[in-house]
């Protein structure tokens, strides 16, 4: 129903998180480079920090369409198929809830972010616009966790 427009958020936000993650390189460079000239890049940790937040964020729902992620199995490779498709079952499910509530509340911290006009310590950057690109992420990858509970849902009914 919905997989082909969230595959497509999958990818921009993988491809996203790899441009952070030249930028973060890029800039660090620069400053490390501008320091050994005693002219250092202003705001340099700031940004890179607030890049490294987004590039977490974007990267998750990816890890989790590919399996990336850490995995206890010490229990899990013991479990017969159909307790083991039960049991990622509900592991995903709960976690699809979990990351469901953090996206709506990084939109409500956004918000109240907004309203009191928080910005960043020194470049002054308004932190808003970070939490909802965290959201949207979260949003994301809670998504493609409810894929994956429906889809094992419907494969699993037998076995």
């Amino acid at each position: 129903m919905f997989g082909p427009a969230l595959d497509f958020l999958v990818r921009w936000l993988r491809r996203a998180a790899g441009v952070l993650l030249v930028a973060m390189m890029g800039l660090t460079c620069l400053d490390v480079v501008g320091n050994a000239f005693g002219r250092p890049i202003l705001g340099t940790i700031e940004l890179v920090g607030l890049m490294a937040a987004l590039l977490l964020a974007f990267a998750l729902p990816s890890a989790h369409v590919h399996k990336a992620h850490v995995g206890i199995d010490l229990l899990r490779s013991k479990m017969p198929p159909r307790l083991r498709r039960i049991n990622d079952m509900a592991v995903n499910a709960v976690t699809a809830v979990f990351f469901g509530l953090v996206s709506w509340q990084c939109v409500l911290y956004a918000r109240e972010l907004r309203q009191t006009g928080e910005v960043s310590t020194t470049l002054r950057l308004p932190l808003d616009f970070i939490l909802e690109a965290m959201a949207l992420s979260c949003l994301v990858l809670s998504l493609t966790m409810l894929r994956d509970v429906l889809g094992a849902g419907q494969r699993g009914g037998h076995g």
